[in-house]
């Protein structure tokens, strides 16, 4: 395990479901900067991506609630190794979006984006989910991510043509739990 500071953003109360397959549920002051370090080595995000991605952290921390994002972290050896962040669709019935979800080069192809997608999953239905969205680029260095989703049973209900910019379109991923 990564020898991190126990400081945490946002406890995790008791009715919060707990992390599950050994991944950790608590956001804590450094994972801001980690998720930036993690979403630029991985190499397809752009830098407003990248931005993002920090982002939510940040709000999460600032957060007494986590500002309705969720968090799950593999940590490792290496550091932080992969993570997700979801959380309710505002306006929705007990609808959850996938904001997020990276695994380390040196993590990739050995399982833990599957274990991380599905514990993810349970955390979503331990909290009454009962669908989970992922908006996903349509770019050929996306195909990784796409065979993840229909490997998991996700069907890919549309695709928007050159949403993110010309030949970057949106593909949205969804699947009942």
């Amino acid at each position: 395990m990564l020898n991190l500071s126990t400081e945490s953003c946002a406890q995790q109360s008791a009715t919060e479901p707990a992390g599950r397959a050994g991944f950790r549920c608590v956001l804590r002051m450094q994972d801001p900067m980690l998720i930036e370090r993690l979403v630029t080595e991985v190499g397809v995000f752009n830098a407003d991506e990248i931005t993002m991605a920090r982002g939510l952290a940040e709000e999460a921390c600032r957060s007494p609630d986590g500002a309705g994002y969720y968090f799950l972290f593999a940590d490792g050896r290496a550091g932080l190794e992969g993570y997700t962040c979801y959380g309710p669709i505002p306006g929705t019935d007990r609808r959850y979006e996938l904001y997020w979800i990276v695994t380390a080069a040196l993590a990739q192809r050995r399982g833990l984006a599957r274990a991380l997608l599905e514990a993810t999953e349970a955390q979503v239905r331990a909290r009454s989910g009962t669908y989970l969205f992922a908006e996903t680029s349509t770019r050929a260095d996306y195909a990784p991510a796409h065979a993840l989703y229909a490997a998991l049973g996700y069907a890919r209900f549309c695709t928007v043509p050159d949403y993110h910019g010309e030949g970057d379109g949106l593909a949205i991923f969804g699947k009942r739990l």
